[in-house]
This record gives C-alpha cells, sequence and structure tokens, in this order.
C-alpha cells in the first residue's frame, strides 16, 4: 500500500519562519550599520573643526606677523594702534572654504581690548578667537598673543603722548599736586618732578612711561608706590615706604640714604631697587 505525502504544508512554514526571524534580525543590523553611518559623519565634522581652528590660528598668527610685529615676537605699535590694525571677532569676515562635503567656513579676531600686561608693561597681550563652522556644527579656540613691546614709553597712552618742561625746583609739592587726581598721584609720559626738602607723601603714586621723580631730601611715603615701563624714583636722603612697593617693567628705584621697607617689595620683569648703589634684597 503506498502512502502520499504532502510537503507543502512544510513548505509554507518554513518560509514563514525564515520571514519572522528576518524581521527581527533585520532592524538592529539596520540601525547599527546607520548609527555607525552617522558615529563616522560626526567624527569627520569635529576633525574638519579642529582642523578649521587651527587654521584659523594661523591665519592670525599669520596677520599679526604681516601688520604688528616688527621681527619675531616684538612691536612698536601702541594697544589702540593695534587694534586698529586688527578686526574684533564679531566683525571679522567669514572665510568659506571650497569643499563637495557640506559649508566649511571660519573666522579669527581679537575678543578682548588689546592691553598691557598687567605683570609687566614692557609686553603687550591680545586675546583672539578662531571660530569655526562645519554644516550646522561650530567649535572656537581662544588663545593670547604675547608680544614685547619696544616703543618709547609704556603706560597710558593718552597721559604718555604728552611731553612736559620740569617744574621749578622748591621746597613745595606743586608738582605732584598737578598731577594729583581723585586722590592719587600718577606721573606719566616724560613728566619730570624734582623735590627738595623734607616731605611727608599721603597719597598713593604711581610712575609711569618715562616720567622721574627726583628727591633731594627726605621723604615718607604712607600709601602705595608703583613704578612701571621706565619710571624712575630717585630720593636722595632719608626713606620711609609703608605701604605696598610695586616696581615693574623697566621701573628703578634708586636710594642714596637709609630706608625702611615695613612691606616686602614686589619686583617683576626688569624693575630694579637700589640702595646706595647696591642692589636690594
Amino acid at each position: 500500500m503506498n502512502v502520499v505525502r504532502n510537503d507543502k504544508g512544510y513548505t509554507i512554514l518554513i518560509v514563514l519562519l525564515t520571514i519572522v526571524v528576518i524581521g527581527l534580525i533585520a532592524p538592529p543590523l539596520i540601525n547599527s550599520v546607520m548609527s555607525s553611518s552617522l558615529q563616522n559623519q560626526k567624527t569627520e565634522e569635529n576633525v574638519q573643526l579642529e582642523n578649521l581652528t587651527e587654521m584659523g590660528i594661523h591665519y592670525f598668527r599669520n596677520d599679526v606677523a604681516k601688520n604688528i610685529t616688527a621681527g619675531g615676537m616684538t612691536t612698536s605699535k601702541s594697544p589702540n594702534e593695534i587694534m586698529a590694525a586688527l578686526k574684533k571677532i564679531d566683525e571679522a569676515e567669514l572665510i568659506p572654504l571650497d569643499t563637495d562635503s557640506g559649508t566649511m567656513k571660519y573666522r579669527v579676531g581679537y575678543i578682548n581690548e588689546v592691553r598691557y600686561d598687567p605683570e609687566d608693561s614692557n609686553y603687550i597681550l591680545i586675546d583672539y578667537m578662531s571660530e569655526a563652522f562645519v554644516n550646522d556644527a561650530k567649535d572656537d579656540k581662544v588663545e593670547t598673543y604675547r608680544l614685547k613691546y619696544t616703543g618709547t614709553s609704556v603706560g597710558e597712552e593718552d597721559d604718555e603722548n604728552e611731553e612736559e618742561p620740569p617744574p621749578p625746583g622748591g621746597n613745595g609739592k606743586g608738582c605732584l599736586d598737578l598731577h594729583s587726581k581723585n586722590g592719587k598721584i600718577h606721573l606719566s609720559g616724560k613728566t619730570y618732578c624734582y623735590l627738595n626738602g623734607s616731605f611727608v607723601i599721603d597719597e598713593p603714586i604711581k610712575i609711569t612711561g618715562q616720567a622721574k621723580l627726583e628727591i633731594d631730601g627726605s621723604v615718607v611715603f604712607r600709601k602705595s608706590v608703583d613704578i612701571a615701563g621706565q619710571g624712575k624714583l630717585d630720593i636722595f636722603g632719608a626713606s620711609h615706604l609703608y605701604e605696598n612697593v610695586f616696581v615693574r617693567g623697566n621701573g628703578k628705584i634708586i636710594i642714596d640714604g637709609s630706608v625702611q621697607f615695613d612691606k616686602t617689595p614686589s619686583r617683576k620683569g626688569n624693575g630694579s631697587i637700589k640702595v646706595n648703589s647696591q642692589e636690594y634684597n
């Protein structure tokens, strides 16, 4: 007796099982492939952003070398002249790059007011930013350029461009009174003051640029003394300094006589304090 077998039911079952298995496996595989593709695209964008910001930094350095420095890392331009020669970041032009992979562009410029280094007024600081854009992504880098200043004076430009004749000597503090404002004395530019006699100076005093204060006699400074740039304080007699003493840049204090510092003086840069022809320690 022959038995007729019908395998059609098994075939349909196998086909259905195959479809179900493919349906279960395919979505994770597709998601994995798409995620990997997006990740690669994101990584490529990050690399492009980093390259563009570095390109902007080199562009800025070349711009500084071309328009600001006098060779190497020195400049004779004042902070105001430097800002006039460079662009601020929000005023800088976006520089596009030709590419088949999307929109790429960058810009670079200074972000803060160019200034003398508060730690050493013989140097100028330029804070600048490089911004990069790749499609909708953005990145930026900030650096500070430090240049040696080789101009004739260092400090507050508005005052130091004025050259004043030496005032007549005498027993009064008339010269200091002329340069006293808001309870502070500031000698700047090429100002020269000469005092003869014994004095007590109750106001903070600052000497910058190429200014000079010469005292022929004894003196007491009750407030702070700040000498910066190429400023100079010469004392021919006894002196007593109660508060902080700062000597920065190429500033100098020269004392021929006895001296008492109630607080240890601070010296930065090439600042010098000499007492009776010896460097003060």
